[in-house]
């Protein structure tokens, strides 16, 4: 009887630690985003000779629900060029919540200072103490943010190097093209008589989800890839360091090349006797990496991190970028 009752007490001790480790993983956690509402159009890009894959696409984001001719409203071009990319069988149309909440706050410009105030951290939870006295907010936007966005049919370039490869050349395609229809959309309004106004953008900005984070790098270090056409790159949930699933050797070795080059890349440039050259060839890219937070159970922040792959200073400094949702 003994050994019967520790049998059942061993039962149901376990089912209890399975019943609340279960409910752990699955209980509801609140969701700190507010629903978006959107009215998106996708207007595509003409491509030309120097595509790199016929299959693929590129899009100018607009956000409004009434319907508007495409080739006068790409000839009105103007603003900050951003290329959205998506992820491991991602959707080119996630730009749209990104891409509509930023014409919102075009339109309606900057939030009160006591948003900003609110938004920061404390000084107990590890941030630093914001003086928003002397913190001067513009009136309003002087340019809105012109989002562009690749379909890449939703290949799963989490699964194949080469795939991620195909992405890599199609994406360094894009950003030539946006930056050449800037100055066709120039040139056609000047032929119509009309003024030109605004300066002329000299580099995109990327925004890569996922896989497309590292894309978005792999791009940056791109032979072909123009001078000085990408100084910002923002990622999100992207792993960095390498890749989620090495199902193919091709997908790791591709991580270990680009990765390798971005070390180079922070590389002081010295003659062969150590005298300076020039400044890193990355020393003017601002890379920030945000991270999923606790609902993210993919890719952990220590993946997400790019400190680890730069020097011990860059380290320090990329490693306060790495920001938690």
């Amino acid at each position: 009887m003994r050994s019967k009752i520790r049998v059942a007490t061993v039962v149901i001790v376990s089912a209890w630690i399975g019943i609340l480790a279960l409910y752990g993983l699955l209980k509801p956690i609140s969701n700190g985003c507010i629903m978006t509402y959107m009215y998106p159009t996708y207007v595509p890009i003409s491509t030309n000779g120097g595509v790199s894959s016929a299959k693929y696409g590129l899009y100018l984001y607009h956000e409004g629900w009434k319907k508007i001719d495409f080739n006068q409203h790409l000839k009105q071009l103007n603003g900050v060029p951003i290329l959205f990319i998506p992820g491991n069988g991602g959707s080119y149309k996630q730009v749209r919540s990104l891409a509509a909440e930023c014409d919102r706050a075009y339109q309606g410009g900057p939030l009160e200072q006591a948003f900003y105030q609110e938004a920061s951290l404390t000084p107990e939870e590890g941030g630093k103490y914001m003086d928003m006295a002397g913190f001067q907010l513009p009136n309003h936007y002087s340019r809105k943010l012109d989002w562009f966005t690749v379909d890449l049919e939703g290949e799963h370039s989490a699964m194949d190097g080469r795939i991620l490869e195909e992405h890599t050349e199609y994406v360094v395609y894009a950003i030539h093209r946006i930056l050449d229809q800037y100055e066709e959309s120039r040139a056609a309004r000047e032929k119509e008589g009309a003024a030109a106004y605004g300066s002329m953008p000299k580099s995109v900005i990327l925004v890569g989800h996922s896989m497309g984070g590292f894309v978005a790098r792999a791009a940056l270090i791109h032979p072909r890839l123009r001078k000085a056409a990408v100084e910002t790159v923002l990622t999100l949930s992207t792993p960095h360091q390498s890749p989620p699933v090495a199902l193919q050797p091709s997908l790791g070795h591709y991580f270990s090349q680009v990765n390798e080059e971005w070390r180079k890349g922070y590389e002081v440039q010295t003659t062969q006797t150590g005298h300076y050259v020039s400044d890193p060839l990355l020393s003017r890219v601002v890379v920030v990496s945000i991270s999923g937070g606790y609902n993210d159970y993919q890719y952990v922040t220590e993946v997400i991190s790019n400190s680890a792959l730069l020097q011990p200073e860059l380290a320090d400094f990329l490693s306060c970028c790495c920001i938690s949702e």
